[in-house]
């Protein structure tokens, strides 16, 4: 069984952590990451140096590493880097950027030194930058700026528009058994990882089970107020058409009132989770997904069962 995960941000790592714990052995993991981040140290390095943006594929590697947890702590460790603290793990991944034949080699070199078995590419090696078109008719240009519009973003768009998807993007997503979208910034890293010239249209010919999880929470200056039927208005909006997910998965769990309220000090709230068409897809699954704690955050271990459950679902239908 292939799995093919599309995203970034801290929900990638989630879903990579519960398929790993949770796929047979056999079963391929491939993550697709979004290549758009231009914040914090990430964005730094790439004005810098000129590289792909390490963070998100840092994150990745980490969450399918096969090394002492010393070493997964020690690509965590930040050092100042004046501008922004960066991580071990980013510093390695640029300078891996830097000195191989490409970026696609350099992350396989930093996999071959975590004992990464799975695939991680980013979803483009352009350096691009994420647009977002809001709804009052203006644009703004960068990833990290893109939720401090304070308006409705109508769509995202990369600039180069014409840039093409990273070697083996397109044929992981062709060979997948299943797909797995989310959960995690909606705009700025699922989407932006979809928006990749050719990346949708890749999805909807693929004879894969295409899940997505959606996100407990709202996200202030990306999706407020959004429910469940807002998040697949969206993905119909950037090239998945009406129909084209299997199944969302939507979290039950309780969020205490004590964290709500921190949340909603910010201006977030949980995800509406009424939506549904008996018989048509997507089917609704609804389970408890979180862990406990001061984050609303899906627990990789309750996560981990259900994804796998959905993507052997493929194998059922051949």
């Amino acid at each position: 069984m292939n799995v093919v995960a599309l995203g970034g941000g801290t929900g990638l790592p989630v879903v990579l952590t519960a398929l790993r714990r949770n796929l047979p052995a056999s079963g391929g993991v491939t993550a697709i990451v979004t290549a758009a981040d231009d914040g914090g140290s990430s964005g730094v390095l790439r004005r810098q140096y000129g590289v792909l943006p390490p963070g998100d594929i840092r994150n990745c590697l980490i969450a399918l590493a096969r090394v002492a947890p010393e070493v997964s702590a020690a690509l965590q460790y930040r050092f100042d880097g004046g501008a922004a603290e960066h991580p071990v793990g980013n510093l390695l991944l640029a300078a891996l950027d830097m000195v191989a034949a490409d970026e696609v080699t350099a992350i396989r070199l930093a996999a071959e030194l975590l004992g990464v078995d799975d695939h991680v590419l980013p979803s483009t090696t352009q350096r691009v930058h994420l647009v977002a078109d809001l709804l009052d008719g203006r644009t703004v240009h960068g990833e990290s700026e893109i939720p401090r519009s304070g308006t409705p973003i109508k769509r995202v768009r990369l600039d180069p528009p014409d840039a093409v998807a990273a070697p083996g993007v397109l044929e992981a997503l062709h060979e997948a058994d299943a797909m797995i979208l989310g959960p995690g910034s909606f705009y700025t890293s699922v989407l932006a990882a979809l928006v990749v010239p050719g990346v949708a249209e890749a999805v909807m010919r693929s004879r894969a089970i295409r899940i997505y999880v959606c996100n407990a929470m709202t996200e202030p200056g990306e999706t407020d107020g959004y429910g469940v039927a807002e998040h697949l208005q969206a993905f119909a909006a950037h090239g998945l058409a009406q129909g084209a997910l299997d199944y969302v998965i939507v979290n039950t769990s309780p969020i205490p009132l004590k964290v709500r309220s921190r949340y909603a000090a910010e201006g977030a709230c949980p995800v509406d989770p009424d939506f549904g068409l008996p018989g048509e897809p997507p089917v609704i699954v609804r389970a408890d997904l979180l862990e406990s704690g001061p984050v609303v955050r899906h627990a990789p271990d309750k996560l981990g069962p259900i994804l796998c459950e959905l993507a052997a679902k493929r194998l059922e239908w051949v």
